[in-house]
């Protein structure tokens, strides 16, 4: 059992690791990477754990495959690296290309970390889960913590998984890119990142 603030902090230091590490493509010392957000190694080593992330002789390995399931969730991909934040993180562009679950269409989605470049079907959207317990408020400013599951034809494809997803969110693509953008400022915004 974690605390809400355990798991925030981990949220913020993972969004770190992520930078530091170009999305996993250079290993980072537990060290540098404590010290960069002003953590013990040790707590630091601890919240890494947490949000999945692999340590081994040292160095933070970033962990892209799917999480084994547990007692009250099955096993799931839904923790894997949001492509929105990637670009954001890496400042490289980013091609997604998806099936829609409900329809079985192609969806494909271009962008960078500032726009979208295109969307085919126009009408595609994002389906994003809320990460439970995770608070980015600052100040009077609230910001939901929302990772990207998967890509759906339409707002109508997407009615069936936001049925059984209650804390989820379906946006457009333009709207789920500047969602993340607040997500980022909000975490970049906390005292030691």
């Amino acid at each position: 059992m974690t605390t809400r603030t355990d798991r925030t902090a981990a949220v913020r230091l993972a969004w770190a690791a992520t930078k530091l590490t170009r999305a996993g493509r250079h290993p980072i010392a537990i060290g540098r990477l404590a010290a960069t957000v002003g953590l013990d190694p040790g707590e630091a080593h601890r919240l890494m754990d947490l949000m999945g992330f692999v340590i081994r002789d040292g160095l933070v390995l970033m962990d892209r495959g799917p999480r084994p399931g547990s007692a009250d969730r099955p096993a799931s991909d839904r923790y894997r690296v949001d492509l929105f934040l990637l670009a954001i993180a890496t400042g490289e562009p980013v091609h997604a290309d998806s099936v829609c679950p409900a329809t079985g269409a192609r969806v494909r989605v271009h962008f960078t970390r500032d726009r979208v470049l295109s969307v085919d079907p126009p009408h595609a959207v994002v389906a994003a889960s809320r990460l439970p317990g995770i608070d980015l408020t600052l100040g009077p400013d609230y910001v939901e913590a929302l990772v990207c599951t998967q890509f759906f034809a339409s707002k109508e494809a997407a009615a069936g998984w936001l049925l059984e997803n209650i804390d989820g969110r379906v946006l457009s693509v333009p709207d789920y890119l500047a969602h993340t953008r607040r997500m980022v400022a909000a975490l970049e915004a906390w005292p030691t990142i």
